[in-house]
C-alpha cells in the first residue's frame, strides 16, 4: 500500500489547509455527480472527526498508447496480428509510477481539505446512510496523476443486471417435455436451429486451455439440469457426467435447493446449456463471482478482474467502496476470506450476460475498468457482453422497470427522456452483442431485431443499443457509425441521445435472443434476452479459436477490428427497431446500426477470415 506522495506533500505544505468554505484556487474540479442522486436524500453534514479510509487511484502509464498497442495485435492489416502480450508485459507497461502508498486513513475534515469539498450524510429511501460529496477537486499539479478518489461522489452499489427478457424471463414452459426437432424453431430455438441459421457444425475438438469462460453474479447453475438438457437437446449427445470447471471468486457458491426455489438459476442454465450445445467436446468454466451476501455494495465486474490480474487490486486501486464489494465481507454470513487478487485461470473467450447503466457510475470508474478489458484483449482474450434488453432505455438495478436519463443532466430519472446507454458495452474494447428473433417458424425467412413489448410498457424487451455519453468513437468503427449517422440517424436532437457522430456505438453484432431452449429445475423452458445472444456468439468464437489452434495459430483476442473490416461475414438485419424513452429509438438499417450492429454471423465466412490471418 502506498501513500500518494504528491498529495502528502500538498497537505504538508499547507496547500490543502484552507477550510472547505474558502475554496482553494489552486484546485480544479475532478468529478461531479450529474443531477440528483437516485433514491438518496442529502441529510446532515458529516462529522469532521469521523475516520474513513481514503483511496487514491493512481493513473496508469502509457494509456495514451493503448489503442496503438491493441490495434497492433488485433488489426487484420497489422503484421503483428495475433502476437499477443504476456501478463507481465501488460503489467510492466501500464503500472503507475511507484509511490509509497495510495490508501490511508483520514478524518472527514482532512478529506474535505484534500479534495476541497464538503461531505454529507445521505439516506436511502429504503433505509441506511452513506457518506459522500457532490463533487471534489484536486490540486492542478496532482490531477494528471489521479484517476479517481474514494469515498467521494458514488452512492450506489449496483448489482450486474442479468439481461434476461425482463417482461417475462420464461416465455413458455413445456411440462410434457420436448426434444430436438419436436417443435419448430420459431417456438423453441435449439442448436439445430442455430446451426441452420449461422452455418456452423458440431464441435469436434477440445484444445487444452480453450475452455469457454462464463461469469455469473447471484445466479447459480443447477447441475442436475444438465443431463436432462444433454439428453434432449444436444446432437451428438453430450455425456451426462459433463460439468463446468467451477471457479469460486470471493466466496462464490454452487447452486442448492434454496437458490432453485428462488429461481436464481435460469440465467446460468441458459448461458451454459447454450454454450455446451455449440462447443462440445470443448469444455466451459464457471466463474461464480461474489458471496451474494454483501448488501452494502453488491458489485460490478471489478472483483472478477481482480481475480484475473493481481496487479489490478494491488497497485492500481481499481475497486471503489459502495460500487464494489468489500472482502472480508463484514455482513453476517459473508465470505470471510481476503479479496482474491489473481490466481483465477484466464480463458480465451468470456461471455457475460450482465450489464449496468453508464449514467449511474462515475466516468473515471468506467474508464479505469474499460482499460482492464483492453489489457485482456492485448493478451489474446475475446470479451463479449450482452447489449441489454431495454432498447434505448435501461434498468437501474435488478427488478427495476426500464428507465431513461434526465434530458439536461444525464442522471437516472424514472421520468427521463434521454437515452440511457449501458456499461460496459460502452467500452470500445469489448464486443457488444444485441438480440434478434426469427421472422417465421423456421430459419429460412431470416431474422429481425428482437421485439417483445410488455403489457404495461415498463419492461418492454428490445435489443439494447445506442451511443455512449462517455467513450469516443473508436477508429475500427468510424466508417460504419458515420455511414449510419449520415444516412439513417433519427433527428431527435442532442437532448435525446449523443448525436455528434463521435461516440462509441453499440451493439457490434447480434444473435438470436428469443425462444432459446433451457432446462431449469427439470422443466423445459423457452427463454429470451440478449443473455441468449451473448453465449451463442461466445460459442461461435470458441469454435473459431478451435479451428485456429488446430491450424497452429493462436486465439483471436480482441474481435472488433476484424469484424468491422469484414461486414460481408454477417447477415445484415434491416427490420425492427429498439424503442424507448418516449421515442421509436433507432431503426435496423442497411449496414451497421445501433440495434443489431453489423448483423448476425455467417460462420463459414468468419472461418475463412480468421484462418487466413496469422
Amino acid at each position: 500500500m502506498r501513500f500518494f506522495t504528491v498529495l502528502a506533500i500538498a497537505i504538508a505544505s499547507g496547500i490543502c489547509s484552507a477550510a472547505p468554505a474558502a475554496r482553494n484556487t489552486n484546485h480544479v474540479l475532478h468529478e461531479k455527480r450529474d443531477g440528483k442522486p437516485h433514491q438518496w436524500a442529502k441529510r446532515d453534514r458529516a462529522a469532521g472527526h469521523h475516520l474513513m479510509p481514503i483511496r487514491i487511484a493512481l493513473r496508469q502509464r502509457n494509456l495514451e498508447n493503448a489503442d496503438k498497442y491493441v490495434y497492433d495485435v488485433s488489426d487484420p492489416n497489422s503484421p503483428n496480428f495475433g502476437k499477443h502480450w504476456t501478463a507481465e508485459q501488460v503489467a510492466n507497461t501500464f503500472a503507475p509510477h511507484k509511490k509509497t502508498k495510495d490508501t490511508f486513513d483520514g478524518t472527514v475534515k482532512e478529506a474535505e481539505q484534500i479534495f476541497n469539498t464538503e461531505y454529507w450524510m445521505y439516506r436511502h429511501n429504503k433505509g441506511g446512510y452513506r457518506l459522500a460529496c457532490d463533487s471534489y477537486s484536486l490540486p492542478k499539479h496532482v490531477q494528471d496523476h489521479v484517476d479517481f478518489a474514494m469515498p467521494t461522489i458514488q452512492l450506489d452499489g449496483l448489482k450486474p443486471v442479468a439481461n434476461l427478457n425482463p417482461s417475462s424471463q420464461i416465455q413458455a414452459s413445456f411440462p410434457q417435455g420436448a426434444t430436438l426437432g419436436s417443435l419448430p424453431c420459431g417456438v423453441l430455438v435449439t442448436v439445430e436451429c442455430l446451426r441452420a441459421l449461422y452455418g456452423f457444425g458440431p464441435g469436434n475438438t477440445s484444445a487444452t486451455g480453450n475452455e469457454m469462460g462464463i461469469g455469473e453474479w447471484a445466479d447459480y447453475l443447477y447441475e442436475p439440469d444438465l443431463p436432462i438438457f444433454f439428453n434432449n437437446f444436444t446432437s451428438p449427445k453430450i455425456p451426462n457426467s459433463t460439468v463446468p470447471e467451477f471457479i469460486s471468486i470471493d466466496g462464490g457458491k454452487t447452486a442448492n435447493l434454496s437458490t432453485v426455489a428462488q429461481d436464481s438459476g435460469v440465467e446460468s442454465a441458459l448461458d451454459f446449456q447454450t454454450a455446451y450445445s455449440i462447443i462440445y467436446p470443448q469444455g466451459t468454466r464457471l466463474y461464480q463471482v461474489g458471496d451474494s451476501v454483501n448488501v452494502d455494495s453488491v458489485g460490478t465486474f471489478n472483483i472478477f478482474l481482480d481475480a484475473l490480474d493481481e496487479s489490478y487490486c494491488t497497485y492500481e486501486g481499481g475497486d471503489q467502496p459502495y460500487v464494489d464489494p468489500e472482502y472480508p465481507d463484514p455482513n453476517e454470513g459473508g465470505y470471510t476470506g481476503p479479496l482474491q487478487c489473481g490466481g483465477a485461470p484466464i480463458s480465451n473467450v468470456y461471455s457475460f450476460s450482465y450489464g449496468q447503466i453508464e449514467g449511474a457510475l462515475p466516468y473515471f470508474y468506467q474508464q479505469r475498468q474499460c482499460t482492464e478489458w483492453m489489457k485482456l484483449g492485448l493478451q489474446g482474450v475475446s470479451v463479449l457482453f450482452s447489449s441489454g434488453d431495454s432498447g434505448v432505455a435501461n434498468r437501474y438495478n435488478a427488478g427495476y422497470p426500464n428507465s431513461c436519463l434526465n434530458a439536461l443532466e444525464d442522471y437516472v430519472d424514472n421520468n427521463g427522456t434521454r437515452y440511457s446507454p449501458s456499461f460496459p458495452v460502452n467500452c470500445p474494447y469489448v464486443t457488444a452483442v444485441g438480440g434478434t428473433q426469427l421472422l417465421g417458424n423456421d430459419t429460412s425467412a431470416g431474422e429481425r431485431a428482437v421485439s417483445k413489448p410488455s403489457a404495461t410498457g415498463l419492461t418492454d424487451y428490445y435489443s439494447g443499443g445506442g451511443f455512449s455519453n462517455y467513450f469516443e468513437l473508436p477508429a475500427y468503427q468510424a466508417t460504419a457509425v458515420q455511414n449510419f449517422m449520415s444516412l439513417y440517424a433519427p433527428d431527435y436532437g442532442p437532448n435525446v441521445y449523443n448525436d455528434t457522430g463521435n461516440a462509441r456505438g453499440f451493439p457490434d453484432i447480434s444473435a438470436i435472443g428469443l425462444s432459446g431452449v433451457t432446462v431449469f429445475d427439470g422443466v423445459t423452458l423457452s427463454v429470451g434476452g440478449t443473455s441468449l445472444s451473448a453465449p451463442i456468439i461466445g460459442g461461435i468464437v470458441t469454435l473459431l479459436n478451435e479451428a485456429r489452434i488446430a491450424a497452429g495459430k493462436g486465439p483471436i483476442g480482441f474481435l472488433n477490428p476484424t469484424l468491422y473490416a469484414n461486414p460481408d461475414a454477417f447477415n445484415d438485419i434491416t427490420i425492427g427497431n429498439n424503442p424507448g424513452c418516449g421515442t421509436g429509438g433507432f431503426n435496423a438499417t442497411p449496414g451497421w446500426d445501433p440495434v443489431t450492429g453489423l448483423g448476425t454471423p455467417i460462420y463459414p465466412k468468419l472461418l475463412d477470415v480468421f484462418l487466413s490471418l496469422p
